[in-house]
């Protein structure tokens, strides 16, 4: 018999798949939706990325895939880059209010999943 935390990660699993295939974040590739997450982890703590940063992220994809990753993620308005006040060499990857929809749908999916199990 599985545990209920087995069967409220399986619901969360299951609801999440109903949102990426929601019109609004069906464009976006699992590898996107990593390195999103990857950078999320960041942005929680209040750490600016630079674009340099964020190529580095993952360690499991190279530089340039990551710079096509970035330019994906800007085109579908999931990030957007901003120029530091003092050098307007550096760039910062920043979330966009797009990720902030999808982060929040995401956390009404653990929301959803913890309430089957308590129901």
């Amino acid at each position: 018999m599985p545990s209920e935390e087995s069967i409220t990660y399986m619901n969360f699993l299951r609801l999440v798949q109903e949102v990426r295939a929601s019109p609004d974040f069906i464009s976006l590739s699992p590898v996107e939706e990593r390195l999103l997450n990857l950078l999320a982890s960041s942005w929680v703590l209040g750490i600016k990325i630079t674009v340099l940063q964020a190529v580095q992220v993952d360690t499991l994809i190279s530089h340039s895939t990551s710079h096509r990753l970035l330019k994906s993620l800007r085109l579908k308005k999931f990030i957007k880059l901003c120029v530091d006040k003092d050098d307007n060499r550096v760039k910062y990857v920043q979330p966009t209010d797009k990720t902030h929809a999808f982060f929040k749908v995401l956390g009404l999916c653990v929301e959803r999943a913890q309430e089957r199990i308590t129901a």
